[in-house]
């Protein structure tokens, strides 16, 4: 029996309209945005070094687990903050990694920094990524940035950890960060003035 025409079907793989649609779209994404500015660049790479670097000040002066900073109260006693309770004292005895890296800088400069720690512990794992030179790596979702805090903070608390380990991260976070620095692309400078005689 030969199939009639209607049941014949084609052989070329079928593409569904949405994902049509999303590609369309990100198509018209990449057109319209421009990529950040060169000036844009090394303000938020310059941003992020300076938060990694206090960060491990804070770090060097007195490390801590089981919360993200620990504090003199009062009556003498030392008393571990957990999270971002209460905001950030003016002094701490001691700051776990995300506490050390929430203390360093602004909510916005912090989040690039956490971001380059956790790729850092991945790095010395040798699971390195593989960004692209002179460009910021994309920013993630507020929930896998989250996911990110979660995961150092308890890298920072597990028991056999160590201080000289976590600085060892941070240092390796300075590093790259440094790199992306010198790697970045620099601001077009003005063309020297054509001199008449």
């Amino acid at each position: 029996m030969v199939p009639s025409a209607d049941l014949v079907t084609s052989r070329e793989p079928a593409v569904s309209r949405a994902a049509a649609d999303r590609g369309w779209w990100r198509r018209l994404w990449q057109r319209l945005m421009r990529p950040p500015s060169a000036e844009l660049i090394l303000a938020q790479l310059t941003a992020q070094l300076a938060v990694l670097e206090g960060a491990r000040a804070e770090l060097e002066t007195g490390w801590v687990q089981g919360g993200w900073w620990s504090v003199t109260a009062a009556d003498g006693d030392r008393r571990l903050v957990t999270g971002d309770a209460g905001g950030s004292p003016v002094h701490v005895d001691g700051a776990c990694l995300v506490g050390a890296l929430a203390r360093a800088g602004s909510f916005s400069d912090v989040g690039r920094a956490v971001d380059a720690v956790y790729d850092a512990l991945w790095a010395s794992r040798g699971q390195a990524s593989q960004p692209s030179p002179g460009e910021l790596p994309p920013v993630p979702a507020p929930e896998v940035r989250q996911a990110r805090v979660r995961m150092l903070t308890q890298w920072n608390d597990q028991a056999e950890r160590t201080q000289e380990q976590v600085l060892a991260v941070v240092d390796w976070a300075i590093s790259a960060t440094i790199m992306d620095l010198v790697s970045a692309p620099r601001p077009a400078r003005p063309s020297d003035p054509v001199r008449t005689s």
